[in-house]
Order: structure tokens, then C-alpha cells, then sequence
């Protein structure tokens, strides 16, 4: 141990002082003789033996106050040996830049990051400015003289699950410095080095300070292994069999190795599997889930070979829908004759008994038994060709949707353009204009030519979930259906819905808007065989069945976009929505103004700082919230370019970093630029405020022991 101020050590000697009180108040009384006190004198010696005990106690505690005082006043530190961090002697200004990312939660690095940190802020002098740069987090403090913000910032942070830019990081501290007007520039990087880091980043431009790389890297290079996003298809065209899940496997090592996978839904393994990975590559790993009616949860690609990082083995996604949709369907066309209803069709093709894994329970009513019906007791309504009786009956269906309800609205022979436009207002995707036929001014049957819709839709990753079936020309092609009548659409400078399918000629022929908590489409022309024979051909049943299912909001699909951690995600807020609210898996939760961006609503969260599953509700919205009522569902994982231990070069390192002088240090040693010197220093690790610590629990410990043994 050394001391600042040795000087102040000669105040051990006054360790001596109680010494000699003690012992000058012992001097020895004259004894007197007098009558038999026996026993007085036998309860005075215990008196005695238990005031010596305090008294020596005493002695000890006023012995170390006065030892801690001088010690304390001698100011003792000890020196640490710190590799390549000697700033010189001089007035300086130092920016630390502390690499916060996910590579660094392997093995204790960044603990000792901010060790090497805080050795380098007890170099500077009073007189010396510092700064701190965490990249993942975009944080930066200025510079300053004020060491304790600084270090409060550092014992603050902590690594994250992002990759590092610290080119970008390195160009910011160089803008701190400029902006400073700092004469001796000084640039301090803790980082390990990765490459992943320093990848697709233009060389900075010239530097007149100094920039020092404390390299925190393992010598020989950890294997790790890590996993991709998973990515969710279709295994069969109407339905809900299965799910295929394929997710992308890397090896960042030098050896070859059977990675073992494991998928959980719900928090229950449902699939295992292996893939063999040859040396620094990556293969793909496909498991088919069986699904249940309940299988809507969040799911989990585990890799269970231990490697350097735990942290990178798991890849999420969720699968959203299941349980069984009840369905109301009204039929405006209600006849004795079962097979001459509007609703013939529609309900076999909705459960048709053969099908034993259809998840809808069609009930059928006549537009005059929809007064009796509990419409809560079902998920979604289909109007099939229904004339509307009055405002009541559309109200009571307005407010349903707006609870969350989905609605199918259907056309044909009933349906008055004028009535529906008043009724149901702002209810409509678009509004009614009049029926067109296909065929009119046709003059004989051999130039009646049905319209057909446009299929271009097909095989395309942007097509509406409605159409999710319809993969290639051959899983049920709707194109093959003629349309001989249909409604015609006005078309809205600003629309409010979207268009799911048109014909050929452009007319919308299935339109979607947004009502309340509920959804609405509308099938321009009838769902019967009345104005068309869509209901003969193999696309009737994927396309009624999703939409059903999708209106219940019931479809096994994944939930929303997926995303990489550090990446923004924006949404846009439907009408008479006024914000948002978020929440992850691991239970970190988000209120999420709107921002007026062209004309429209959006929220958004700048920076997903975490893997797992974020789930978004919109406000208002429903009480309480529940992954099964969410608007939108995100699954989030790390980059995993991340994974990748491999260190940069001292060439390449120099090459992107120019500057007066570049040094690269480790635990090990000190590497520099051709012609540059080594730099080894010691700091001090003062212990001042130790002692004065211990002195004032040495002075409450004397009073203690004033008041429990009476002693003055």
C-alpha cells in the first residue's frame, strides 16, 4: 500500500494518548480498614471485572479513531498495472467509447469493460475533460470535468442484444472532441474487437488525435453456434393441419458439429430434430407442427449445444388463432326448400361434416329470426342477400362489429343500393352504386362471356391474409369462377377500406374496412349460385373458410412482421384509434403517442431493444389486454452476424481508423502502429474513503458502548 501524504502517518504515535490515560487513572488508592463488609466487597469485584471488560473495549475503539483519522489524512492508494492506457502528462480530453453489445455478455467481458473504464478516468487530472459513447444505446455524455456523472453512467449501463456500429460510435467522439475545441484528442475504445462490429462501414476520414483499442477478446477463438428468425409457411391449402417451421442454423467455429433443436409452442416441446453444420457455415432446419385448436401461443426454436453465448440460441415467432369460430349466417333468401337458400353452399362449405378439422360452427337463421338471436354468443356474422327490415337491425349490427365482431356482407337480388347507403353509413367499405350485368347487350348466349377475377395475386408474399391459400395457379385457382352480375363500388378520393380482389376490369369485387375493434368485408356480388358459380369450384371452400377465420381473427399465421433487435418498427393507427400500448414476453411495457407523418397517424418505437415477442394493442381498446386480443404481434431476434467471434485485423483496423496514432492493447500486451511505443502505466485505486468510513462507524461504536456500560 502507498499513501499520498505519508506525513500524516506520524499521527499513528497518537495511538499512545488513551494508553496513557488509562493507565494515569489506575493510579492505586490508599486503603483504610473498617467493619466486616464480606459481602459488599465480593459484589464489588464483580462490579469490577465487568467495568475492566468495558473499559479496555473502550480503550481499542478510541485507539483505531485515531489510527483511522491518520490514515485516512495519509490518503493510501494502490497501484494497478494498466496495459497500453497511459494518456500522458499533459492537459487532455478523453472520449471513452464502451462497446455495449450482445457479444460482449459472454464470459464476465463487459464487467471487465467497465473496469478498464473506470482505470482509465483515475488518470485524469482535475483539469482534464472526459466523455463516454455507448454505441447500442446511442447514449453519449459530454465532455466534462465532472468525473462522477461519467462514472454513474458506466456503473449504470449494461450490454444489450444489438450489434455494435463503432466505426460510427468512433466518427461520433471525433465530433464530441471537434466541438470541444480540444487541443490533446484522446479516443479510448473497450471493446473485444469483433468484426461484425467494424463490417459495412466507410473508412473515417483523418484524425489528429490519438485512438487506443483496449481489445478485451479472448486470445484463441470460442466456438458458438446461433439461429436465424423463423419463418412460417403452409403445409396444405384449406387448412389447419399443420405448420412448417424453417429456421436457418449457423456454426461460427472450426469444427463441425451436430446442432440439436428443439421447438416449443406455448411453453411444451412439441418437435425435436438435428442438423449437421460443417465449419463456419450455416444449414436450415424444417419442422412440421401438428396443430390443435388451441395452438395459438408464442413459440421457440431452442439450439441446446453449449457454445460461448446462450444468449443467441433461441429464435422466436408466434403463431396467432386457434380455438373454434361460432358464425351466425343470415340468410336473406330463406326458402322451404334447403337446397334453393342463399346459404345452401355457404353452410356446407363452412363445416362440411366430412371435414373433420373445420374449426367454424355455421348456424343459419332467416332474416326475420336475427331479432331472437344473442349476436354475443357468436365471433362473426355473414349477411347473405339480406333486404335490412330497419335502423334497429343495422344498429344492433354496427354495434356489434364496433365490440370486435367481424361481419361478411354478401349481395344480391334483395339488396337495395339506396337503403344499404342509409342504414349502414359509415358501416361500408364503400358505397353501393347499381348492379351491372356481365352480359348486357349481349345478342345471343354464344357472346355471353362471364367476368372473371384478376388471380395476378397469386404466389405473391404481399397478398391479403384472405388469400393465403392461394400459393400457385394449381391449389384452387379462382379465376376459373364467371361473374355474370355484381354491384358496382363508388370510388373514394380517399379510400377507407382496402380492396382484397377485383376482376379483370378493375371493379372490386371483395372490399375490407376497419370498424371500431371489428372488421367488415363485403363480397360485391352473391354468395349463392345466383350471380355467379363461385360456389362450384374448388376455391369456394380456402376462400370462405379464411375469410371466416380471419374476421374472427382466428387465422394460425404469424403474428405481424418479424424484426431484428435494434431495428424501428412503425404502425399506422387505424381511424378513431388515438395511440397505442405495448408489452414484450419478458414483461417490459411501452405507451406509444401518435405522430402526424403525410396525413396520417403513426406510432412507433425507434429502437426494439430486446428479443421475444412484442405484442401491440391500440387505444382504446379492450380490457384487459391479453395476447389473444393484441392488434398487432412482432417477433424480434437478434442479428445473428452477432454471433460471430472473429476479430478484426490490426491492418484492416487501421486501415478504416486513421489517425496520429493508433495503439492496440490487451491483458497480454501492447500492439501499436509501425514506429509507435508500447504504452504501459499504473493507476491509483485510492482507499481514503474506506477509513473514513471506518471511523464513523469506530465513533457510533464508542458511544454504544458509553451508553451501555455508564462509562465517562
Amino acid at each position: 500500500m502507498n499513501f499520498g501524504s505519508p506525513l500524516y502517518l506520524l499521527g499513528l504515535i497518537g495511538m499512545a494518548i488513551p494508553v496513557i490515560i488509562h493507565f494515569w487513572k489506575m493510579r492505586r488508592a490508599k486503603t483504610v480498614r473498617f467493619g466486616a463488609i464480606r459481602y459488599l466487597l465480593q459484589s464489588e469485584e464483580v462490579t469490577r471485572r465487568r467495568r475492566k471488560f468495558w473499559e479496555y473495549l473502550l480503550l481499542l475503539v478510541r485507539m483505531l479513531l485515531i489510527a483511522a483519522v491518520s490514515l485516512a489524512l495519509a490518503r493510501p492508494f494502490r497501484l494497478e498495472s494498466v496495459p497500453a492506457l497511459s494518456f500522458g502528462s499533459g492537459q487532455k480530453s478523453l472520449v471513452v467509447v464502451l462497446d455495449d453489445s450482445l457479444s460482449m455478455q459472454r464470459g464476465g467481458l463487459f464487467a471487465e469493460a467497465r473496469g478498464a473504464a473506470f482505470s482509465a478516468l483515475n488518470q485524469l487530472t482535475d483539469l482534464d475533460q472526459a466523455g463516454l459513447i455507448l454505441p447500442c444505446r446511442g447514449m453519449e455524455t459530454e465532455l466534462g470535468r465532472e468525473r462522477e456523472r461519467i462514472r454513474k453512467s458506466i456503473r449504470d449501463a449494461q450490454p444489450t442484444f444489438e450489434r455494435a456500429n463503432m466505426v460510427s460510435a468512433i466518427a461520433r467522439a471525433q465530433e464530441m472532441l471537434g466541438r470541444a475545441g480540444a487541443k490533446s484528442k484522446k479516443i479510448l475504445v473497450i471493446t473485444d474487437l469483433q468484426k461484425a462490429g467494424f463490417a459495412d462501414a466507410p473508412a473515417l476520414g483523418d484524425f489528429d488525435g490519438e485512438i487506443y483499442f483496449y481489445d478485451l477478446g479472448k486470445s484463441s477463438l470460442e466456438a458458438n453456434y446461433a439461429l436465424g428468425p423463423v419463418e412460417l409457411s403452409r403445409e396444405s391449402l384449406a387448412g389447419e393441419q399443420s405448420v412448417k417451421a424453417r429456421v436457418s442454423v449457423y456454426d461460427f467455429a472450426d469444427e463441425p458439429v451436430e446442432a440439436r433443436l428443439a421447438l416449443s409452442l406455448g411453453g411444451q416441446a412439441v418437435a425435436r430434430g438435428s442438423v449437421l453444420l460443417k465449419r463456419w457455415s450455416v444449414a436450415e432446419k424444417n419442422f412440421v407442427v401438428n396443430l390443435r385448436e388451441d395452438a395459438g401461443a408464442e413459440g421457440k426454436v431452442e439450439l441446446e449445444n453449449p457454445d460461448a453465448l446462450a444468449l443467441d440460441n433461441q429464435s422466436y415467432f408466434h403463431l396467432r388463432g386457434g380455438g373454434r369460430v361460432r358464425t351466425l349466417v343470415v340468410d336473406g333468401d330463406w326458402s322451404t326448400e334447403v337446397t334453393s337458400r342463399e346459404s345452401f353452399y355457404l353452410e356446407r362449405a363452412l363445416n362440411p361434416r366430412l371435414y373433420a378439422l373445420s374449426r367454424i360452427d355455421p348456424e343459419v337463421v332467416s332474416e326475420n329470426g336475427l331479432e331472437q338471436v344473442q349476436l354475443d354468443n357468436f365471433q362473426v356474422i355473414v349477411l347473405a342477400d339480406c333486404f335490412l327490415k330497419n335502423q334497429a337491425q343495422a344498429s344492433r349490427l354496427k354495434d356489434f362489429v364496433a365490440n370486435g365482431g367481424g361481419l361478411l356482407i354478401a349481395l344480391g337480388e334483395k339488396v337495395n343500393a339506396d337503403r344499404y347507403n342509409s342504414l349502414f353509413s359509415d358501416l361500408l367499405p364503400r358505397e353501393l352504386r347499381e348492379v351491372k350485368v356481365s352480359f348486357a347487350g349481349a345478342a345471343s348466349a354464344r357472346e355471353f362471356q362471364p367476368v372473371r377475377l384478376d388471380t395476378s395475386f397469386i404466389g405473391s408474399s404481399e397478398r391479403h391474409p384472405v388469400l393465403k391459400p392461394f400459393g400457385s395457379a394449381g391449389e384452387g385457382d379462382p379465376a376459373h369462377a364467371g361473374f355474370s352480375k355484381f354491384f358496382l363500388l363508388y370510388q373514394e378520393l380517399a379510400p377507407k377500406g382496402q380492396v382484397i380482389l377485383k376482376l379483370t376490369d378493375g371493379t372490386p369485387m371483395m372490399v375490407e374496412k376497419a370498424h371500431g375493434r371489428g372488421n367488415v368485408i363485403m363480397f360485391a356480388s352473391s354468395i349463392g349460385p345466383g350471380w355467379n358459380d363461385l360456389c362450384i369450384h374448388p376455391a369456394f371452400l380456402p376462400l370462405l373458410h379464411q375469410t371466416i377465420l380471419y374476421l374472427a381473427r382466428s387465422l394460425f399465421e404469424v403474428g405481424g412482421q418479424g424484426a431484428e433487435v435494434g431495428e424501428q418498427v412503425e404502425l399506422a393507427l387505424p381511424s378513431g384509434k388515438s395511440g397505442a400500448f405495448a408489452r414484450t414476453s419478458r414483461g417490459t411495457e411501452m405507451s406509444l403517442a401518435p405522430e402526424k407523418q403525410a396525413g396520417q397517424n403513426l406510432v412507433r418505437i425507434s429502437r426494439l431493444t430486446e428479443p421475444g415477442i412484442y405484442y401491440f394493442w391500440y387505444l382504446p381498446g379492450p380490457e384487459p389486454r391479453t395476447m389473444d386480443n393484441a392488434d398487432f404481434i412482432l417477433a424480434v431476434n437478434p442479428d445473428p452476424r452477432e454471433s460471430d467471434f472473429r476479430k478484426i485485423s490490426a491492418a484492416e483496423l487501421k486501415k478504416i481508423t486513421p489517425a496520429a496514432a493508433v495503439y492496440i492493447s490487451s491483458e497480454k500486451g501492447v500492439k501499436s502502429e509501425p514506429g509507435a511505443r508500447g504504452k504501459t502505466s499504473s493507476v491509483k485505486r485510492p482507499y481514503h474513503a474506506s477509513f473514513l468510513l471506518a471511523l464513523v462507524l469506530l465513533a457510533g461504536v464508542e458511544l454504544l458502548i458509553l451508553a451501555r456500560s455508564g462509562l465517562e
